[in-house]
């Protein structure tokens, strides 16, 4: 008996360590649970670098968000697109853009979000929670959820340079400094207007960005032959494991 119950002890545990580290490895959710496969959406995420707001040309931004999702160069893969791969995403079929206005160029057409030129698509945390139903949502003066999760999962309620005003057209202060020298920021951890507008700093501060996903169309599950998780495997070791040491003690 004093065998059957030091097997069922080591059988708990070691299942016990196994949920653990499962829920440790959670992926991100980068396809909302929400959405049936072909429907399309888009992704967002604050990036954990920082850099100044000097330059005037939006693609320095949008190269900055897209080294972040991506993992610099060389690639150092990031879970963000860890989670895409795993997914079925072609990770070269995903642009990414910085939500920001420069002196040439508004946000909401830098990141293909205008609502008077589109209905939009709806936007998603990469924690598989919405931001945003449309891109006149994206643009009314609040959010559905905080944009405050990096590429690797960490939770950042940190100021973030935009240059933009909450219908998403540039503000004074706008990427590159605006009459003052002076760029708009947003906080990470705000769903009101202050996501995208608060106020404004010197532009050759540090401080964070937001980057979006081109739209992304929900991927059909392959049909495979399922096989056994790894947790029922284990499961069913441990009951042959106690079945045995049951029967030998019963002998």
């Amino acid at each position: 008996m004093k065998k059957i119950q030091q097997l069922c002890f080591v059988s708990g545990v070691a299942l016990a360590t196994l949920a653990t580290a499962s829920a440790a490895q959670a992926a991100l959710v980068v396809v909302p649970a929400d959405l049936a496969p072909g429907a399309q959406y888009r992704l967002v995420f604050v990036t954990a670098g920082t850099r100044n707001a000097t330059s005037t040309n939006i693609d320095d931004y949008n190269t900055f968000v897209t080294t972040e999702a991506r993992g610099g160069t060389p690639a150092i893969d990031t879970a963000l697109d860890t989670a895409l791969n795993g997914a079925g995403f072609d990770l070269s079929t995903i642009t990414w853009k910085a939500i920001g206005s420069t002196a040439s160029v508004d946000a909401r057409d830098n990141t293909g979000t205008n609502p008077t030129l589109s209905t939009g698509v709806p936007i998603y945390l990469i924690d598989g929670n919405r931001v945003a139903n449309n891109n006149a949502d994206l643009w009314d003066g609040s959010i559905q959820t905080a944009i405050n999760r990096t590429p690797d999962d960490l939770q950042l309620n940190e100021l973030v340079w935009t240059g933009t005003n909450n219908n998403g057209t540039a503000e004074n202060g706008r990427l590159g400094g605006g009459s003052l020298g002076q760029v708009r920021y947003g906080r990470a951890s705000s769903i009101t207007a202050e996501w995208i507008t608060m106020d404004d700093s010197n532009r050759f501060g540090i401080s964070r960005l937001y980057g979006i996903s081109s739209v992304l169309t929900v991927p059909t599950p392959a049909v495979t032959v399922p096989e056994p998780s790894s947790l029922l495997g284990f499961i069913t070791l441990g009951g042959l494991m106690l079945g045995g040491a049951v029967r030998k003690a019963r002998k």
